[in-house]
This record gives structure tokens, C-alpha cells and sequence, in this order.
């Protein structure tokens, strides 16, 4: 009988709790804890002071698909007639029938990747906390998995990779987190079984058809591509949902991660509760109906944080990441916008994730956010309550593309002064005022666009609280007399510009508070008011 079929079983006659973590031979064995697999018990934690306090963390969003050097899912568009990744494949590599993303793996050697210095340089640039991408929707783990053969330490770099980045992390007193995406992979992945439908290789099927037995004398001898590519299914958008072999693989793999690595935070690349093609774990109550998607989502929630209890000695540190979330539903887990901004002030901190330039290294060398974008985006969240986890694209290498690394520099001098108003604070009673607000992605009606910061004015401010002052961040730093509004009922006693030891000439007036502008600013980046 199948594990997930033994659960089922299992569940009819007794608690499921006590079951699924009978014995460690249980393919579904959980962690024992004070949680239980539902949204009433999840929903007893809140975020941990420490996620409320970092607000800013890097992202190591970063494997085998950026060794191609063209972007964000390579490894599906390159089995796509006519897509531009396809036409780029075939110039590169060849024809996606003898050169397939399992080849393009072998050429990823990471060789100037150096986790210990980019701890350094994230710590520098003020993060807090470090996320390294544990797999994508390429199905590649960059970790040392024992559920997935295709792993950065079997090819490629043949290294440990989220092992690397952990050590760094904890060297550098950071917090550490992983993100999971391979969820994705069954319906993402079905273009590497198609074929083209016109042209000399008409009807030739892509690598995604071969067998372990097709490896024989090939670099990839002894490992089946169904292990990467994910079995095969009636594909499609409509095709079926997953097997149970696969949900119960990335339990599995989900499980081993965080009992190996004892991430602080777990980033899921999936929406709850709506389940949409391709995202298939719903994180539903396990006492619902015996549905496959939602128990091993719930499930592994349900590891984690009784894990994370026993790491922690009964503190609740850990955090769970989720997009779509309901409102009853943000106590169990912590609302992740990806390249999005919400329009109101979150009642829980949320995470923005966003990144420096294309989730996967995409060639271009100059088209990276410069340090004011940087700043203005890590505003913008914390003024919403959200952290901000921001990808700094990496080459094939290992290195930081572009002037990334120099850019970082100047964010973290920035918050050397600055950082008062960002780190432990919590938003005020109004987000901002100004003409230039963000707009989410439905307001904008751009669904598939990253948000485009606005051209900000001397009158846009931001505002957050923190150990009883208020500090307002003026988006552009003034040449004029500034009005803020939003704090005209306040009783002011001073006020004082971050980062300058000249005294700020002030008056509170009707309209607001009213400040003259600075001789000369801290800095040509956003400057910051304290209000006491």
C-alpha cells in the first residue's frame, strides 16, 4: 500500500497526529509538539520579535538555471518552439532533443562562489537575515538531498550549497531561511516532453522522454531524468493533479531540509488557500477531506514549527511564508508579496520580495537597482509592516553580477544612520502622504509586471514609530520648506535630521509640521526626520 494510502487508512481509525508520527519509518512522520496539523492550532503563533525587527533580508535566489545566463524559467521556456529562450538554447547548446536542461546542469561549476564572503557583504549592506534557495521549479536541489539524486553535490558544483550558506550565515549572526519552489515543477515541467512542430526536428521529442537507461556511456550515466524532469502525466493546464509518489517525494525532501539545516525561515513559493495550475498544496485542515495537496502542506507546517519549538526551547522563531493568504489565516503563516505592494498597513508583518534585477542571472550586466530604488522599496514595505527580502542576482560563478556589491555598500551606510527608523519599528497611524503612492499589481491591471517605483517628490514621506518617536522619510531629500501633514495633531517637543549634528529650525502649524530644509543633506538618498 502507497504511504499517503496508509495514512488515509490510518486517519479513519485513530488521531492523525499519533499516526503520522508513529514510527520514523512513516513516510509521513511529523515532528510530536504542541501543534497539530490544522489552521486553529497554527493560528496560536504569532511572528517572532526577531522577523519583526530585521526588516530587510537577502535572498540567494540562485542555481543551475542561471548558468545559461538568460533569465528566469530557462529551464521550461528552452523547451518552447519559438520562445526566445528556445532560440537561444539552440545557438548556445543545440537542439533540446540532444541537449536538454539536465546538460545545461553539467555546465554549472560555481567557482568563484564564496558563501562566506557574501554573508560579510549582506551583513554590511544591513540584512539581517540570509534565504537561500533551496530548489526551484527546475526540481534541482542545492543541497545535500537524499530523495533527490539531482543535487549540487552529486553534479554541477558538487558542493552543499545551502549547507555553505548556513554556516555562513550563522558565522555572521544572521538569521537563516530556505526557499522551496519544486512544488511547481509538476505541469511546469511538461514542455520538456513536447516536441517541435515544424522545422528539420519535426516530431524528434525534447530530452524529457529518456530513460536511466539512455545515460549508459553519457556524463548522467546511472541517473534517470524522471527524477528531474518529474514522472510522467497527462500535462497541460488541465492535465492531472500530482501522484501521490510525488507529493510524498516533496514532503520528503521538504522534511529533510529543515531537519538538516533548521531553517528560521521556510519560504513556499505557493498560494493559499486557492489552489491554481501548477501551485498545488493547499495547506488545508488535515480533518478535512482526504485530499493528497492538502495534507502534506499541512503537514510539514505542522514539522516545522513543532521543530522549531524544540530548537528554540519552546519558542516560537520560525516562520512560514505563503502568497494569497486569508485574513484568518496570517496568525499560522506570514503573507509573502512577491514584487507587489499591499495598499494599507498589514495588521501582521508581511514579507516583500523583490530583487535587484531578474530572479535568475540573465547576461545583462547593467540593469540592476540602484541604491535609491533599493531604499525607496525597503521604505515602502517597512511603512506597510513588511520586511523586505531582496534577490541580488548572481552569475553562473557564484559572484555578485553587475555593480550589485557597490550598490549594497551605499544601503548600508544608509541605515548606519538611518536605521532607527527601520529596524524594530512599526508602521504609524497612516503609511505616507504625497502625490506617489505604489499601487499593487491589480490596481495597476499589470499581473505579470514587477511594480515600478514612482518618481517621488519632496512631498512624498513615509513614516514609521519606534521607541516613541516618529520618523518621517522624505523620499527625496528637501531644498524647500516641507509641510508634513500627517502628524499636525501630534504634540511635537523636537525634532532632530538623522545623521546631521545642525539643528533643524521647526514650527508646528495648522497645516502640519512645518521644517525649513537642511544647508546640506546626510545624503543624497531619502533623508529622515526624527519627531519626538
Amino acid at each position: 500500500m502507497h504511504p499517503l494510502c496508509r495514512l488515509f487508512t490510518l486517519t479513519a481509525g485513530c488521531g492523525l497526529v499519533a499516526c503520522a508520527a508513529a514510527t520514523d519509518g512513516d513516510a509521513l512522520a511529523v515532528a510530536p509538539g504542541p501543534f497539530q496539523p490544522t489552521w486553529a492550532s497554527l493560528g496560536q503563533r504569532q511572528n517572532p520579535a526577531w522577523f519583526n525587527e530585521a526588516k530587510f533580508g537577502i535572498w540567494v535566489h540562485w542555481g543551475p538555471q542561471s548558468a545559461a545566463a538568460y533569465g528566469d524559467w530557462y529551464a521550461r521556456n528552452m523547451y518552447v518552439e519559438g520562445h526566445k529562450a528556445y532560440q537561444f538554447h539552440l545557438n548556445k547548446y543545440g537542439h533540446p532533443s540532444e541537449f536538454g536542461f539536465k546538460d545545461v546542469i553539467n555546465t554549472w561549476k560555481a567557482e568563484q562562489f564564496d558563501a562566506a564572503k557574501l554573508a560579510a557583504l549582506y551583513k554590511k549592506a544591513g540584512a539581517r537575515y540570509l534565504v537561500a534557495m533551496a530548489n526551484h521549479h527546475d526540481n534541482f536541489d542545492n543541497w545535500a538531498s537524499t530523495h533527490q539524486p539531482w543535487n549540487s553535490v552529486n553534479m554541477g558544483p558538487k558542493r552543499d550549497i545551502v549547507g555553505e550558506l548556513k554556516a555562513a550565515a550563522d558565522k555572521e549572526k544572521m538569521r537563516f531561511g530556505v526557499s522551496i519552489h519544486n512544488i511547481n515543477t509538476w505541469g511546469w515541467y511538461d514542455t520538456c516532453r513536447d516536441a517541435d512542430k515544424s522545422g528539420p526536428r519535426a516530431g524528434v521529442p525534447y530530452d524529457g522522454h529518456l530513460t536511466k537507461a539512455d545515460g549508459k556511456g553519457k556524463w548522467w550515466e546511472g541517473y534517470d531524468p524522471t527524477d528531474l524532469y518529474g514522472p510522467v502525466h497527462q500535462g497541460g493546464e488541465t492535465g492531472d493533479a500530482p501522484s501521490a509518489a510525488f507529493m510524498t517525494n516533496w514532503f520528503l525532501r521538504s522534511r529533510e531540509l529543515i531537519d538538516k539545516y533548521q531553517p528560521d525561515v521556510l519560504e513556499f513559493d505557493l498560494w493559499s488557500p486557492t489552489t491554481i495550475w501548477r501551485q498545488w498544496v493547499k495547506l488545508d485542515d488535515v480533518t478535512g477531506p482526504n485530499q493528497v495537496d492538502s495534507r502534506v502542506g499541512m503537514l510539514i507546517a505542522q514539522h516545522y514549527y513543532n521543530q522549531q519549538s524544540k530548537w528554540r526551547k519552546g519558542a516560537d522563531e520560525g516562520i512560514i511564508t505563503l502568497k494569497g493568504l486569508t485574513p484568518e489565516r496570517l496568525a499560522g503563516s506570514t503573507l509573502a508579496l512577491e514584487r507587489d505592494f499591499c495598499e494599507k498597513i498589514l495588521p501582521q508583518a508581511g514579507q516583500l520580495e523583490d530583487g535587484m534585477g531578474d530572479w535568475h542571472y540573465n547576461g545583462k550586466e547593467g540593469a540592476y537597482m540602484p541604491a535609491n530604488e533599493v531604499i525607496a522599496t525597503l521604505v515602502e514595505a517597512v511603512a506597510r509592516n513588511c520586511n523586505l527580502l531582496l534577490n541580488v542576482v548572481l552569475r553562473p560563478d557564484g559572484s555578485v553580477a553587475g555593480d550589485q556589491e557597490a550598490t549594497l555598500l551605499r544601503v548600508g551606510r544608509w541605515l548606519e544612520i538611518n536605521g532607527e527608523a527601520i529596524y524594530g519599528s512599526s508602521p504609524y497611524n497612516v503609511m505616507g502622504e504625497g502625490p506617489h503612492r505604489m499601487k499593487s499589481r491589480a490596481q495597476a491591471k499589470e499581473e505579470n509586471a514587477p511594480n515600478k517605483l514612482p518618481s517621488y517628490t519632496e512631498e512624498d514621506i513615509r513614516f514609521t514609530r519606534n521607541a516613541g518617536a516618529i520618523y518621517a522619510i522624505v523620499m527625496v531629500s528637501p531644498t524647500k520648506e516641507l509641510v508634513i501633514k500627517a502628524v499636525a495633531q501630534e504634540k511635537i517637543k523636537a525634532v532632530t535630521l538623522l545623521g546631521s549634528n545642525v539643528a533643524v529650525k521647526w514650527a508646528q502649524a495648522a497645516a502640519g509640521l512645518v521644517i525649513q530644509p537642511a544647508l546640506q543633506a546626510p545624503s543624497d538618498l531619502a533623508v529622515v526626520y526624527k519627531i519626538e
